[in-house]
């Protein structure tokens, strides 16, 4: 995942949506959002891995996402995928927080946005306050982002979530990479809406993912 729109508006009656988009190889195989788990967490699953990119819990409810940092030269890694899946789960540091790759992870409730960040040495932990916010490979908020200031006034988050600025497509050491599927989730009192689009560019795409009753 490469990029996450966050709009946090405490007393609200939706406090908290996030908009995501995830970024990666095409040919890398995956299945759409279910209980893939064996629990009552919710997510698309990276079939390489195991782990997913985003995952609502239903029940908090909660959503969690990780946006993949720094790189290493190291041969094995733990998946990255398992982060959003402990994050919801109340474990969102890995206690073999050494051996991963950079991430960002950001787990949302309805009272508090948290960002964990780790660049492969040092592990800076943050809470989002009201606003909105933007969260990419590269870090929480940066300046040179088209949505650093806001996002626009009365958005519309699926044209939003179709727009260039947070869609790509082109090539990694010669293999297509792109945009290869969206989510947006509201989190109120009363529970989650969950919402994915498998076609990043086709408004007709997006579809309701079930979430079991509370």
């Amino acid at each position: 995942m490469c990029t996450v729109l966050l709009r946090c508006t405490p007393g609200a009656p939706v406090p908290v949506i996030l908009g995501a988009v995830r970024d990666e190889f095409v040919d890398r195989a995956w299945d759409a959002p279910a209980a893939h788990w064996g629990g009552r967490l919710l997510g698309g699953r990276d079939r390489t891995a195991g782990g997913t990119w985003l995952a609502v819990d239903p029940d908090r409810p909660a959503v969690a996402a990780v946006l993949n940092g720094v790189r290493r030269p190291v041969d094995a890694r733990p998946s990255r995928g398992r982060l959003p899946l402990a994050a919801l789960r109340g474990q969102p540091v890995p206690e073999d927080i050494e051996g991963y790759d950079g991430f960002h992870l950001v787990r949302a409730t309805v009272s508090e946005i948290r960002v964990w960040s780790w660049d492969g040495t040092t592990l800076d932990e943050r809470c989002l306050g009201p606003g909105d916010h933007v969260i990419v490979n590269r870090g929480v908020d940066p300046a040179d982002h088209p949505y650093s200031g806001g996002l626009p006034a009365g958005a519309d988050w699926v044209a939003l979530l179709a727009t260039d600025p947070v869609l790509i497509d082109g090539t990694v050491a010669g293999k297509r990479y792109g945009s290869t599927s969206t989510s947006l989730v509201r989190l109120s009192e009363t529970g989650v809406r969950y919402a994915f689009n498998p076609r990043p560019r086709d408004p007709a795409g997006w579809y309701d993912v079930p979430v079991p009753p509370r």
